[in-house]
């Protein structure tokens, strides 16, 4: 049987030596995967992190898409739709002002026209009434014979009533006329034309503004599911590797245990117990088995 204890060439490679090489082997190796599967956990619990962080930054990106989308549904196309409507009703109204200021204008001067006549066929039939008083019938207090001369006295009477009537109602229209269009220039319909071309500025930039802010929580929403996405797939492969480290450490363990810890029958050479400093001398009460071993063995030498 080989020498355990290497005393006849210490630089031999025996099986204590192999063994304890190896103990050695799976310590460190041991040592490393309970490293990494430290490091992975705290890499996974950062990464759940972020995690976190990312689904609310999505869920952000997603109420803020949907407020805009909400506005440009029911506010601005409503407005913009509205906008179109007034704008076309001011064009309408400028048209039909610019019309009535015309209408206006001849309706005017033609009623001026009229008025100047119908002055002047009053002040006819009063100078002819006149005339005729004065000239045809006779002096206050003398009798006619001649009822003709009375009756077209009289007819012409009528006729400067007429005319006087007449002559007051035209100029009661010409005023009417002044009047309405003093009210047609106190209107000025025209301004509105550059209240409307205002409104359509701020309509166009409020749909220009909605619609940038769609675009951009959009596109981070879709960056934002990306991110999220890329951490579950890294998170997938972090516990993977994570569980890996850990069987790997417990198989590791499991090794050391059986070479140190299982009770092996007397024809298997129970060399971890023979080797120093191979393994943690606090695994398994591994001083105490081989100060057992060496006290068994002087007991049997002095039988």
């Amino acid at each position: 049987m080989a020498n355990k204890n290497n005393a006849e060439n210490s630089n031999a490679r025996t099986a204590d030596t192999v063994i304890c090489e190896s103990l050695k082997v799976i310590k460190n190796d041991k040592e490393t995967a309970t490293s990494m599967f430290d490091s992975k956990e705290t890499l996974r619990s950062s990464k759940e992190t972020v995690q976190r962080y990312k689904i609310c930054s999505l869920n952000k990106a997603e109420e803020s898409n949907d407020l805009y989308q909400d506005i440009m549904s029911y506010v601005v196309i409503k407005t913009s739709k509205t906008t179109e409507v007034i704008k076309k009703n001011i064009d309408e109204y400028i048209a039909k002002d610019d019309e009535i200021e015309k209408r206006i204008q001849e309706s005017s001067k033609l009623l001026n026209q009229m008025r100047i006549k119908i002055e002047e066929a009053h002040n006819a039939a009063c100078a002819m009434s006149n005339c005729f008083k004065n000239k045809v019938l006779p002096k206050t207090g003398k009798s006619t014979k001649d009822g003709k001369k009375a009756n077209t006295h009289t007819s012409l009477n009528e006729i400067l009533d007429i005319t006087k009537v007449l002559d007051e109602k035209g100029q009661n229209a010409f005023d009417s006329v002044v009047s309405i269009a003093g009210i047609q220039t106190f209107t000025n319909t025209q301004s509105l034309k550059d209240f409307m071309t205002k409104l359509n500025m701020s309509t166009d930039q409020f749909k220009s503004t909605v619609s940038d802010n769609i675009q951009s929580t959009t596109t981070e929403t879709v960056k934002c599911r990306e991110e999220l996405n890329a951490i579950a797939e890294e998170l997938a492969q972090i516990t993977c590797d994570k569980k890996a480290e850990g069987i790997k450490k417990e198989a590791l363990e499991k090794v050391r245990h059986f070479v140190c810890d299982e009770q092996h029958d007397d024809s298997l050479l129970d060399l971890c117990k023979e080797t120093n400093n191979c393994y943690e001398s606090e695994h398994s009460g591994y001083g105490d088995r081989k100060k057992r071993r060496h006290q068994h063995s002087v007991t049997s030498d002095q039988d």
